[in-house]
C-alpha cells in the first residue's frame, strides 16, 4: 500500500521561475522544497488563506485545510521583500505575492533562496513527494502533500 492513499492531496506549486534544490542545503530538518530564483515575483505556492505576514524572517505564511505552509524569502537579504497581499486574503498559485530585488541580492551576495516549508508537517502531513527536478516555472506543480 502506497505512503499516498489516503488523506487529503495537497498540490505544491514553484512559487517562483528558477532551479529546484534540495530544502536539506539550505535548510535541514525541513518538509518541503526551495527554488534558487531566476526571476523578482514570488508566487503563492498553493491554493489557500494568508494566514500570517513575518516580515523580520522575510516569509509568508499559508493555510489550507489544517496545513499551513511557511514561504522564506532568502535567508541573509539585507531588504525585506515588498509584499502584495494582507493576512486574510485568498491565494492560488497565480497570486503574487511578494518582490524581491534580485539584481541588488546579486550584487550583495545575499542568498536569495524561496523555501517552501510545510510548518505543521509532523502534525498533519503524512509525506511529501516531489514530482519533477531543476528548472521549474512558477506555475508549475512540484510536490504533493498528503494530509492526515
Amino acid at each position: 500500500m502506497s505512503l499516498f492513499s489516503f488523506g487529503k492531496k495537497v498540490k505544491l506549486y514553484a512559487p517562483v521561475d528558477g532551479t529546484l534544490v534540495d530544502l536539506s542545503t539550505v535548510a535541514a530538518d525541513e518538509t518541503g522544497f526551495a527554488v534558487t530564483p531566476d526571476r523578482h515575483h514570488i508566487f503563492s505556492p498553493i491554493t489557500g488563506t494568508v494566514s500570517a505576514l513575518i516580515p523580520e524572517q522575510r516569509a509568508i505564511k499559508l493555510s489550507t485545510g489544517k496545513l499551513d505552509v511557511l514561504l522564506k524569502m532568502g535567508s541573509n537579504m539585507s531588504e525585506t521583500p515588498a509584499t502584495y497581499v494582507h493576512e486574510g486574503d485568498q491565494v492560488t498559485p497565480e497570486t503574487p505575492l511578494a518582490f524581491v530585488d534580485q539584481e541588488q541580492a546579486n550584487e550583495n551576495n545575499e542568498d536569495t533562496t524561496v523555501m517552501v516549508i510545510v510548518d505543521n508537517a509532523a502534525e498533519h502531513a503524512k509525506g511529501l513527494k516531489l514530482s519533477t527536478s531543476g528548472q521549474v516555472s512558477h506555475d508549475q506543480e512540484v510536490a504533493t502533500v498528503v494530509a492526515k
